[in-house]
């Protein structure tokens, strides 16, 4: 619970669900906001990385847990951290030290190949919005270290 108080978790969620959840952000690409608000059918959420993690694993919105999903700190509550080699799509790469500014969360999509030294990440970026892109392993945006983390409600 810590920081974010009372934490609400959403119902179990498979894999192939998460997935779907998160491309229906890339088709338009939704733009980014650390602000503002998006909705679509699975819900209304924050436009930013932690927001777009929150839809995608279906925790509770706007409202009841607002502003529009979790923050990174929260998305590390409802989640445990798993080694490279547990990661699977839907999973979440996370940096939640530091400033609001320097906290990021990347979906983990799948492994490019078999040396699993870059996977499909799936995210929202300032300035960009939300898109799907090869990223190397691990992933070291700004020099800050990320964390494989699994919901602790999704299943498959």
């Amino acid at each position: 619970m810590g920081r974010e108080g009372r934490i609400l978790l959403g119902p179990v969620i498979t894999r192939d669900l998460v997935m779907e959840r998160a491309r229906s952000w890339l088709r338009p690409a939704v733009d980014y906001s650390r602000t503002t608000l998006y909705r679509n059918r699975y819900g209304r959420y924050r436009k930013d990385s932690s927001g777009y993690v929150s839809m995608a694993w279906a925790l509770p919105g706007h409202p009841p847990h607002g502003p529009g999903g979790l923050n990174t700190v929260g998305l590390e509550i409802v989640s445990t951290g798993i080694s490279r080699d547990d990661l699977c799509p839907g999973d979440m790469l996370v940096r939640a030290e530091g400033t609001r500014e320097g906290r990021h969360v990347v979906l983990f999509a799948g492994w490019v190949d078999r040396t699993r030294t870059e996977y499909w990440g799936l995210e929202q970026v300032d300035g960009v919005g939300t898109i799907r892109r090869v990223m190397g392993y691990p992933y070291a945006r700004d020099g800050g270290f990320y964390e494989p983390r699994r919901y602790v409600h999704i299943k498959g």
